[in-house]
């Protein structure tokens, strides 16, 4: 098991040194978006500009962390299937769900160092002083990405029977940035995938609330999204993987 663990993350850390270009162009290109969407609001929000930058920057990483954690699942699936070694993985000694989540963790860590340096970057090139509790970071991005994965999870175990579902994703991705970006004071907005995460996030770096300083509600409601999400994608996931073993199509691209 801590084999296979090590191994996924060693796999990961290659691939990046392998494709080299890929990888610093995709930073370039969330740059690119950043300033994009920072300018745009920068010209329509006027003189009030000022207050409403911390919640950007921080709502807008959020979103790549989302993105990270709900595309790396399905993704994988996609590229093993193209590679024509996902049914290997469905052999292996090993069981399929552990070798997920070995991907899954080892993604997030490989994210969250290359994602949280971007977003302090990101802060000083605006100008900007985020007030971080380093615990509280983590705790928050945790669990955010947790719901993240069980979204990761329902497109991944479409991707076993549909096989090819990236314009699905990519609706799936933009629509969840509409989402960050906005607070909707309601419940049923709340229980978004890392909606309520990315909401106490905000009021982190705005006010440099700590973990403990949020009420217990806050806490109750991040629980409730990150269980729940992560148990549907789960069931939804089962129920696709038993179907492409009925159909026999595991192997097939």
């Amino acid at each position: 098991m801590v084999n296979a663990f090590v191994a996924n993350f060693k796999k990961n850390f290659i691939e990046m040194k392998r494709y080299f270009f890929d990888t610093v162009s995709s930073f370039i290109i969330l740059f690119i978006i950043f300033y994009l969407i920072f300018f745009g609001f920068k010209i329509a929000s006027g003189p009030n500009f000022g207050d409403t930058i911390d919640g950007i920057i921080v709502s807008y990483f959020m979103w790549i962390m989302f993105l990270a954690s709900f595309q790396g699942v399905s993704y994988w699936i996609i590229q093993e299937a193209e590679r024509g070694t996902l049914e290997q993985l469905f052999m292996s000694p090993i069981k399929f769900e552990f070798q997920m989540i070995f991907h899954v963790i080892s993604d997030f860590c490989i994210n969250v160092l290359m994602i949280v340096p971007l977003m302090y970057l990101a802060a000083f090139t605006t100008g900007r002083t985020l007030n971080f509790d380093l615990f509280t970071l983590l705790y928050l991005i945790i669990l955010g990405s947790i719901s993240a994965v069980g979204v990761g999870l329902i497109l991944g175990g479409m991707a076993l029977i549909f096989k090819k579902i990236s314009s699905f994703i990519q609706i799936c991705t933009f629509a969840f940035l509409a989402i960050l970006m906005f607070e909707v004071d309601a419940l049923w907005f709340e229980l978004l995938p890392m909606v309520k995460a990315t909401g106490m996030m905000r009021r982190m770096a705005v006010t440099g609330t700590k973990f403990y300083q949020f009420p217990i509600q806050d806490h109750v409601i991040l629980w409730i999204t990150a269980a729940l999400f992560l148990l549907v994608g789960i069931i939804i996931f089962r129920g696709f993987e038993k179907r492409a073993m009925v159909k026999g199509t595991l192997g097939q691209y």
